[in-house]
């Protein structure tokens, strides 16, 4: 008996790995053996293995000699009476036998079993028909009789009768009675006689619990530590079919429909079919539902009446079909998963589809989670409202760990339909972006989801099976977006050593060490030019035209970090070269590499080509509306438009960039937007505006410290807002923020312009700062030359002026602005050239040719009005130093211009309107100044021209110069 059991338990079978229960049962079928009788109770789940179990028994039962008699029940035999045990007992039920009994149980059993053999009379009572099944099963057994009857819940009523008053008798013969049923779906009466029976000893009772990890690993040939087995053991519930049949489809790539026809879902088919139409129709309604559902639900998805509904559903309960759930009184569900997933892939499709809309509004009267939803707008419809998107995108949102791979698809079907129903959905669409990527994660970036990838890459130049990748390079960009750089450098490192060791092609680790680089150009690390030159190899050796030049362009910011300008240089013109003769389609899914371009040439001084990168970017993405570099390609517009004085586009951009920012959850990059706009506006409106400074407060305290590039250039732009609003100390304060007065903390690109700020803050009256304002100079004048680009050495020029305008050095200090304004005007950086020109006139006013002042002034005051900066264009040089400007734009004023002789032809009045138009002043500003309207303004000013000869207001501003007079304005 040892070695048989061991036999049996070696075979990787449902029977196998239930060794306890397969032992109790053979412990029985030994004491059969030996001459002691029995009753066996077998009951557990469908698909536990109770018929495995007994099929087994049997096997060892005929190889021992014993008599088997195998009683099978089937549903589609309840309308016939014992046909069961007519089945069982064909094999002794003979003439001979029959004989031998006594005359009374004869005639009984031919009564009661077999009519064939000649049986007579009235049906004979269950106890009588027992008594003399009970005799015969004892004279059958010379070596031991077994009588299994399984599937006994499906027995007719006449059977369970039989059965439940055989139960009640001790076999003295060597008779083994197994009764295997479904405790849910037997008959009471017969359940109390086997429990009673237990409770005396008459029966043993051997109930099949869900398989325990062990048991499990055995069934499926694997160990007990294999990463997918406690998932699968969770999904089975621990029942042998289920997981079996999961372990096919799942890791055999089984057909399903196949396992329904032959695989091991054949017998839950067959039972399925057994239901009858108005059955199978409410249980396709309830897979249709789902997981839970009501009575009512059922009736409004089937379209039935609710009194026809609530007894179909009673029946599909009795038939275990359904089951009332847990801790509810009204809510039912399936016995198990795989059986509603049986019944919804065998209903009609057309029928299916309406069934979900229908579902769809239960739940919506239900206030369903939107994930509940979700399923069935996805299984309704292939042509989505815009309310089905909004689901699907909220329903993304709430299982993007639970049910990853499900968020993909929900998240990706909104990001690809929603642009369709609305114009501006940029903001909105790249909001889901964050949990796409933390879902794409969850999901293993999508490695063994052919569907997803696809869906992933729909509508780009990319191959689904770079789908895997291009994953990564999205979460990678939000993980920095969101400023975990350490988080984005992991994930890049991990993707780059599997990808060398599976042998990829260069382009693919050329495009992923270029996001490694924009990450090292973020962090202002010390890797940069090293990483700069890897990509730059894989990318000559084997990359694509937009690789390459996403790779030049990082190649010149790593040489500019290096402090390599000409190599720098001559890598930015090549990657310009190569990006001019991209398309938009080769470039539609690299758009980083043209903000990286963009960056490079701002880095640069070229704001102009800058701009042109970053608009080209911008048009590129805005295609697409998710794309998650957007607002990184408008904060760069924003700065590049700026620096130009083209404010309003300026503002708009920065707005436009801070609002998407917010989507992302960009905090630091929403900061950088939030201070150029802060700044446009303070440029842009007249002094005292309390909206530009309302924006610079907000920008401020949004600050938090960072090492990121991002924080720096946010403090770099907040420091220049506050000067031009007259907060020189907190403009020092701020900047010494970033490290100390080195400036560590800012890109050394941006250095001169900080040390220049700061030394402007100092001649303004800024404290806090160390040495004053020719120590900042000095420090703007050695950043510079550690970078030889014109434009920091026009900011160097610039600190220097301050310098030399602090001791009253005026004719030295209007030399230098006057440079410095000229290699700003080289560089385009027309804001810079508006402001060293109205610091030329300041100085100048105090130097040796004072009538220069004037004609300095009122130019710069053209420029400002021709450029809308406000700010500049309504500097009023009598203005005294605590007005609302504040002291730090004050220092950017001429002095004040002297009366002026010489213009007798023109009346009182006139020479007022004269030398008040000579200050640079506007009509509406003259008027409010003496009291006139501005149409008269005008008429005096026609006749002063006329009078005197000149034909605008900048000769005008000439003439007051020149024409200095000692008469006094009457």
């Amino acid at each position: 008996m040892v070695t048989t059991t061991m036999s049996l338990v070696g075979n990787q079978s449902t029977s196998s790995v239930r060794c306890e229960e397969s032992l109790r049962l053979l412990g029985a079928l030994q004491a059969l053996q030996e001459g002691r009788g029995g009753i066996v109770e077998l009951l557990g789940e469908p698909g536990s293995g109770k018929s495995r179990l007994l099929a087994q028994l049997a096997s060892v039962a005929r190889s021992r000699g014993v008599t088997v008699l195998d009683g099978h029940c089937y549903h589609s035999e309840l309308d016939e009476p014992l046909h069961v045990f007519t089945r069982a007992l064909h094999g002794i039920m003979t003439a001979d036998r029959l004989s031998a009994l006594s005359r009374e149980h004869a005639e009984l059993l031919r009564a009661g079993l077999c009519a064939r053999l000649g049986g007579r009379g009235p049906q004979p009572s269950p106890l009588q028909l027992s008594q003399a099944l009970h005799a015969l099963l004892s004279q059958a057994a010379d070596h031991g009789l077994l009588l299994v009857l399984d599937d006994f819940h499906w027995a007719d009523p006449q059977s369970i009768a039989l059965a439940d008053h055989l139960a009640r008798w001790t076999f003295r013969a060597p008779v083994l009675l197994v009764i295997a049923h479904r405790p849910r779906q037997a008959a009471p009466s017969l359940l109390s006689t086997l429990a009673q029976g237990a409770e005396q000893g008459r029966v043993e009772r051997i109930d099949l619990p869900p398989l325990d990890l062990d048991q499990a690993a055995r069934l499926l040939g694997v160990r007990p530590d294999a990463t997918r087995l406690p998932s699968a053991l969770h999904e089975s519930d621990g029942n042998p079919l289920y997981l079996l049949a999961q372990d096919e489809s799942t890791v055999k790539g089984a057909d399903p429909r196949t396992q329904l026809l032959t695989g091991r879902l054949a017998p839950l088919a067959a039972e399925l079919a057994e239901l009858d139409p108005a059955e199978r129709l409410v249980a396709e309604s309830a897979a249709v539902l789902g997981d839970r559902f009501s009575r009512d639900e059922l009736a409004a998805v089937s379209e039935l009446p609710t009194e026809e509904t609530c007894a179909v559903v009673s029946a599909l309960i009795q038939l275990d079909v359904l089951r009332p759930l847990r801790c509810s009184g009204t809510l039912l569900g399936f016995r198990h998963p795989t059986l509603r997933r049986v019944l919804h892939d065998q209903a009609d499709r057309c029928w299916r589809s309406q069934a979900h809309r229908r579902a769809l509004t239960v739940l919506n009267r239900r206030a369903a989670s939107a994930s509940e939803r979700a399923v069935h707008i996805e299984l309704s419809t292939s042509s989505f409202t815009p309310e089905d998107l909004e689901t699907l995108a909220k329903a993304g949102r709430e299982t993007e760990q639970s049910s990853p791979h499900d968020a993909v698809r929900w998240l990706l079907t909104a990001l690809h339909e929603l642009p369709a129903f609305e114009e501006r959905s940029s903001g909105r669409l790249l909001a889901l972006i964050p949990s796409l990527a933390r879902a794409l994660r969850a999901a293993d970036y999508l490695a063994d989801d052919p569907s997803l990838r696809a869906l992933l890459t729909r509508g780009s130049q990319l191959a689904p099976e770079g789908a895997s990748r291009a994953a990564i390079g999205l979460c990678v960009v939000v993980e920095c977006l969101q400023g975990r750089f350490s988080r984005a450098t992991e994930l890049l490192s991990a993707a780059l050593t599997d990808l060398r060791a599976a042998k990829a092609d260069n382009d693919v680790l050329a495009r992923l060490t270029i996001h490694r680089g924009i990450i090292s150009t973020l962090c202002g690390d010390e890797e940069l030019p090293r990483i700069a030159d890897r990509a730059l190899v894989l990318a000559r050796s084997g990359g694509k035209r937009s690789t390459l030049a996403g790779a030049m362009a990082l190649h010149a910011l790593g040489e500019l970090a290096a402090g390599r300008v000409t190599q720098a240089l001559a890598s930015y013109d090549a990657a310009v070269h190569q990006m001019d003769e991209l398309s938009h389609a080769d470039i539609a899914c690299h758009s980083e590499y043209l903000a990286l371009l963009g960056s490079c040439a701002m880095a640069l001084g070229r704001p102009r080509e800058a701009e042109s990168f970053f608009e080209r970017g911008t048009a590129v993405v805005q295609e697409r509306a998710h794309n998650v570099v957007l607002p990184i390609l408008l904060s760069g517009l924003a700065e590049a438009q700026l620096r130009q004085g083209r404010l309003e586009s300026a503002r708009r951009s920065a707005a436009e960039a801070t609002e998407l920012a917010g989507y992302l959850g960009a905090e630091q990059l929403r900061v950088v937007a939030l201070a150029q706009e802060a700044l446009c506006v303070t440029y842009a409106e007249p002094p005292g505006s309390s909206r530009a400074s309302a924006l610079t407060e907000q920008a401020v305290h949004s600050l938090r410290r960072s090492s990121c590039r991002w924080h720096g250039s946010s403090v770099l732009t907040l420091a220049e807002a506050l000067l031009m609003q007259g907060s020189p100390d907190r403009c020092v304060g701020l900047l010494l923020e970033l490290g100390g007065p080195e400036l560590p903390g800012l890109d050394p690109t941006l250095r001169p312009r900080g040390f220049e700020l700061l030394a402007l803050a100092s001649l303004s009256g800024g404290t806090g700062s160390s040495g004053g304002t020719s120590l900042w100079a000095d420090r703007a004048n050695a950043a510079a030359q550690g970078l030889r680009l014109p434009h920091n050495r026009a900011y160097a020029l610039l600190a220097r002026g301050h310098v030399l305008a602090e001791q009253a050095e005026w004719d030295a200090a209007v030399t230098l602005y006057q440079e410095a304004e000229r290699a700003f005007d080289g560089a385009q950086l027309r804001l810079h050239r508006l402001t060293a020109r109205i610091r030329s006139a300041r100085a100048a006013s105090n130097s040796s040719r004072p009538e220069s002042a004037a004609e300095l002034w009122v130019s710069a005051q053209e420029l400002a009005e021709q450029w809308d900066v406000l700010l500049l264009a309504r500097l009023n040089p009598d203005t005294p130093l605590e007005n609302s400007l504040g002291r730090g734009c004050h220092a950017l004023l001429p002095a004040p211009i002297p009366p002026v002789a010489g213009l007798e032809v023109l009346t009182g009045r006139e020479r007022e309107v004269a030398r008040e138009a000579g200050t640079g002043r506007r009509t509406r500003e003259i008027a409010e100044a003496l009291g006139l309207s501005p149409r008269t303004v005008e008429v005096h000013l026609s006749r002063i021209y006329r009078k005197l000869e000149i034909g605008s207001r900048a000769e005008l501003a000439r003439l007051m110069a020149v024409r200095i007079s000692t008469d006094a304005v009457t």
